[in-house]
């Protein structure tokens, strides 16, 4: 299997350049012990290496290994050989793009025009080296100038010289760029690799459009997770991102409102920001976020009012964004323009087998007296990943005798965990396309389209169009081959529990689903009249 490029992984968090002398030690202490009682793993310097004339590789190393790179200008910065060469490796890490270093700067007791300007003790330094003919004296001289223009803290201006209060604001924003860092995707992940090489997210690294694109496929299928592994890897390629998970769900509890904020507050880091409608919230995305590239990653949207609201046209956003959507409707995704959409398939027999032994054994592979019911049951699921994890789950350590009785057990009764997950699909339908569902479960899957169209369009319904809609919707699929009906093993049960709900409850029923393991003849034949 070709391998996929994964995101940096920093070795600190924090690098800190200064220089000792100048700074009261108290200051320095209590800047270190608030990165540590925040849990920000930073460099020291002064008492990792001892310093000499140049700097060593180690410390390069440490620079290079940092995501956040502090320089402390002080009134003698410059009279220190040791601090300017470690200022223009730090500006140099900060060219790259990959890894992305950010670049911080504290104006300790000298301000930004003194050491832009090289002023005052700067240019008295600088003759000292000069006289000393230090062939770098030009670079540092350029460095000096790069970095005073960078974003940074001034003690003086900030918090009137009060230095707890003034290290608490430097360490509360590094914490918070920091926990917007790459996002958790999960343990025991399986065939990843197998989408993320298909979609080749790298094509899209500086392209000159407005890319949008989507991931479909049913609920549990891996379309989150798959989405979170893009935007790790991807989001150290732009200049601001947001990944908004569960917007269906976040949109119902609090507001399509909330979600602009959130989005535009990742992307801008401006808080406090007040939006009190809708078309507000589109006016702002317009006017803050379509300076630079971007990417956004948009989880579960369900339709066209969240679409229009977050991202409704490619004009809002700068040539060079990339816009992801998850969603469980294709043809949601396709009105809206979207370029391309990529559907998420089940996984293959291998890697099923291997998802679910890491979850009933802790293994990527059953051990040998489980085998044959390991095999049974990867072969039930389909290769759906969330099946797949929650039977597994719920046999770890278990008996052989309780692993055949759930077996026995899964080809009646579905698992209610999965049916939670499954169900929603079907409650969004229409009610002509949740009787059609159900039609096909019972009667048609394996008959050929046409032929189930033509005898479904007898009771006065649009058929090939309700069918389209359950394919966008992922709930049947149509074989390539002979055009036949097909579903999901979970989605068929899903709709004989469905049935078997409606055959419990009082009144007239449409349609009788009779297995060998529940068929009462005295209750078929009180239905028959209806049936």
């Amino acid at each position: 299997m070709a391998t996929t490029p994964i995101p940096h992984r920093w070795k600190y968090d924090v690098f800190v350049s200064f220089r000792g002398e100048d700074i009261r030690k108290s200051f320095m202490d209590h800047l270190f012990n608030d990165f540590k009682q925040k849990g920000i793993h930073a460099f020291r310097d002064d008492n990792d290496l001892l310093r000499g004339e140049y700097i060593s590789p180690q410390l390069y190393k440490a620079i290079e290994e940092s995501r956040f790179l502090i320089v402390i200008f002080s009134k003698n910065y410059t009279s220190s050989t040791w601090c300017l060469r470690e200022l223009v490796k730090i500006l140099e890490c900060k060219k790259i793009e990959n890894p992305k270093h950010e670049v911080r700067i504290i104006f300790y007791d000298a301000k930004p025009d003194v050491v832009r300007k090289q002023k005052r003790s700067y240019a008295e330094a600088f003759a000292k080296h000069q006289i000393s003919n230090i062939p770098e004296v030009d670079n540092w001289k350029e460095a000096l100038s790069m970095a005073a223009n960078l974003s940074g803290w001034d003690l003086q201006d900030m918090t009137n010289g009060f230095e707890s209060k003034f290290i608490n604001s430097i360490s509360r924003e590094i914490l918070k760029t920091l926990c917007d860092g790459p996002l958790h995707v999960g343990e025991n992940l399986v065939g990843l690799d197998f989408h993320l090489n298909g979609l080749n997210m790298l094509r899209f690294i500086g392209s000159d459009e407005v890319n949008m694109i989507g991931i479909c496929g049913i609920s549990g299928i891996g379309k989150t997770t798959l989405a979170k592994a893009i935007y790790n890897l991807m989001c150290v390629h732009f200049e601001g991102s947001c990944f908004c998970e569960e917007v269906k769900e976040f949109t119902k509890r609090q507001g399509l409102t909330e979600v602009q904020l959130h989005m535009i507050g990742k992307i801008s880091k401006i808080e406090d920001l007040k939006i009190s409608s809708v078309g507000e919230g589109i006016m702002v995305i317009k006017k803050m976020i379509s300076s630079r590239p971007i990417l956004l990653v948009l989880d579960d949207v369900d339709d066209h009012e969240q679409l229009e609201a977050l991202a409704g046209s490619p004009t809002w956003f700068s040539p060079g964004s990339l816009i992801i959507f998850t969603c469980k409707d294709k043809q949601l995704l396709r009105s809206h323009r979207v370029n391309e959409i990529h559907e998420m398939g089940n996984l293959d027999k291998c890697e099923a087998l291997e998802l679910f032994s890491l979850y009933a054994f802790g293994k990527r592979h059953p051990t040998e007296d489980f085998e044959e019911f390991a095999s049974q049951i990867v072969k039930y699921l389909q290769g759906h990943p969330l099946a797949l994890k929650v039977i597994g789950r719920s046999l770890y350590g278990k008996s052989m005798h309780v692993w055949k009785s759930d077996l026995d057990r899964l080809q009646t009764y579905p698992n209610p965990d999965i049916q939670k997950k499954l169900r929603p699909s079907f409650d969004c339908l229409a009610s002509d396309q949740k009787r059609m569902f159900l039609d096909i479960a019972c009667v048609f899957i394996g008959e050929n389209k046409d032929f189930a169209a033509s005898v479904l369009d007898s009771s006065n319904c649009s058929a090939n169009a309700i069918i389209e809609v359950l394919v966008d919707k992922c709930l049947i699929t149509v074989s390539a081959s002979n055009t036949c009906l097909q579903m999901h093993e979970l989605i068929q049960r899903m709709a004989r529990e469905i049935i078997r709900e409606e055959f419990s409850m009082p009144g007239n029923h449409s349609r009788l689903w009779i297995s060998s393991g529940d068929c009462d003849i005295l209750n078929v034949n009180k239905v028959l009249s209806a049936v």
